[in-house]
């Protein structure tokens, strides 16, 4: 099987998300600068002080700017995933790539989820628990993320079938040789 990508609209997801963030944050830090200003902060006299929150508050927005304009890009780039007949497995990261691999068999429920950005866009995140945590494959679209959704749900039902049977055989086998153990 070959690795699927996300959608290509998963950038402009992931980019009005990050500029909004950008937003709230600049709006913060100029915020906290306006009043430092005006109130006369006494460290404020300090000339060095007031240069170094000046520097402080451009590069934390300049840096928010970068991670909301050209990371979604190389972001999209990177993310890819697999769905198997007994596992997920998805890739992700730009400096440093993870790989997971998630057995079908350890997956304890799935969760389709829309924010009001994909929900727009026509996209969904499927979020995948397992005992050891949860793991999202963002940005898939609509339909396609419901066909995983119902795949997998398909396959925990099987799962829960098949261990319910052999539970079942189990207690058969020990009721038998119960008997068994009776008749001697």
């Amino acid at each position: 099987m070959q690795y699927e990508k996300l959608h290509k609209n998963s950038i402009k997801s992931w980019f009005v998300a990050r500029i909004i963030f950008t937003i709230i944050i600049s709006g913060i830090l100029l915020t906290a600068r306006y009043f430092l200003i005006k109130n006369n902060f006494e460290l404020l006299t300090f000339k060095g002080v007031k240069l170094g929150i000046e520097i402080f508050i451009g590069i934390i927005i300049l840096l928010s700017l970068l991670n909301s304009i050209i990371y979604p890009v190389f972001e999209f780039k990177q993310w890819s995933y697999l769905i198997d007949e007994d596992k997920i497995e998805f890739q992700e990261g730009i400096f440093f790539r993870k790989t997971v691999l998630i057995p079908i068999v350890r997956i304890q429920h799935i969760e389709f989820k829309q924010g009001p950005i994909n929900r727009f866009l026509k996209l969904a995140d499927v979020e995948i628990n397992t005992a050891g945590g949860t793991h999202k494959i963002p940005n898939i679209e609509l339909c396609r993320a419901e066909e995983i959704s119902m795949y997998l749900n398909n396959k925990v039902k099987e799962k829960v079938e098949e261990e319910k049977l052999g539970q079942d055989l189990e207690v058969d086998e020990k009721i038998l040789s119960e008997k068994e153990d009776d008749n001697v």
